[in-house]
């Protein structure tokens, strides 16, 4: 009898302690999933730091675009000249690419003026913050993870709905320039002799074109506001993720 309780307890210590074992590896496999998606959401901040920069960059961009683009339609018949929108590109550039290390550089060199007609006027400015790191939040399940409900609906919602709203725009305006260069391409198509897209935006303008350059401001307009409230919330979110994980 005296052995049997003793089994009987033996028996019970063991159970109890695999049930501690489970418990403890529990509780650690939670604190490391907890302790990888804060890491994950901090670094997410570098990432929206980026995306500030970036997006301020693209506003300034914007604004001299609508800047160009007023002057432009205040008088047409002077202001597409080929002079002109020179001296307006260099007081207001916009145009631009990156160089191989992702270092912004605006077309105010003679070079990229050779082509000015084929793309000054129909600029339309792509889009394209970072968001590597949202997406592997996503796709590694972390985001789920985050136990903040604020933080996890504001993460998604500025990288989605909210971004969703500046794309929408930008194809608007993409819509706009791609009917004023088919404007350009109909009057070269249908002349009589070969004609250079400088001839038909200062020779043959009409009210088409007048009115094709004035719905360009206001397409611009529209991806400026969406873009200034795209960076309050990129800048708000960085202030709640630092409120709550730092």
């Amino acid at each position: 009898m005296k052995n049997f309780g003793k089994y009987i307890f033996e028996t019970l210590a063991i159970f109890i302690g695999i049930l501690l074992s489970f418990s403890v590896d529990r509780c650690t496999r939670e604190n490391q999933e907890i302790e990888e998606t804060k890491k994950s959401v901090l670094t997410l901040v570098k990432e929206i730091e980026n995306n500030i920069y970036y997006c301020e960059n693209h506003l300034i961009q914007l604004e001299n675009m609508k800047k160009i683009n007023e002057i432009i339609t205040s008088d047409f018949t002077q202001n597409l000249k080929k002079d002109k929108l020179i001296e307006l590109h260099n007081e207001y550039p916009f145009g631009h690419s990156y160089d191989i290390n992702g270092n912004l550089i605006y077309w105010n060199k003679e070079e990229n003026y050779k082509n000015i007609y084929q793309w000054m006027i129909t600029w339309w400015n792509t889009f394209a913050p970072e968001d590597i790191y949202f997406k592997s939040l996503v796709n590694s399940g972390n985001l789920v993870l985050i136990d903040d409900y604020d933080v996890s609906r504001e993460i998604e919602a500025v990288y989605t709905t909210r971004k969703e709203r500046v794309v929408v725009n930008l194809s608007l305006l993409k819509e706009n320039s791609d009917k004023i260069r088919a404007w350009a391409e109909e009057k070269r198509n249908s002349s009589k002799n070969t004609i250079t897209r400088e001839f038909a935006y200062n020779k043959l303008q009409d009210l088409k074109l007048l009115n094709l350059l004035e719905d360009r401001d206001y397409h611009i307009g529209l991806r400026v506001m969406s873009l200034k409230n795209y960076i309050k919330s990129l800048k708000n979110l960085k202030e709640l993720i630092e409120a709550k994980y730092k």
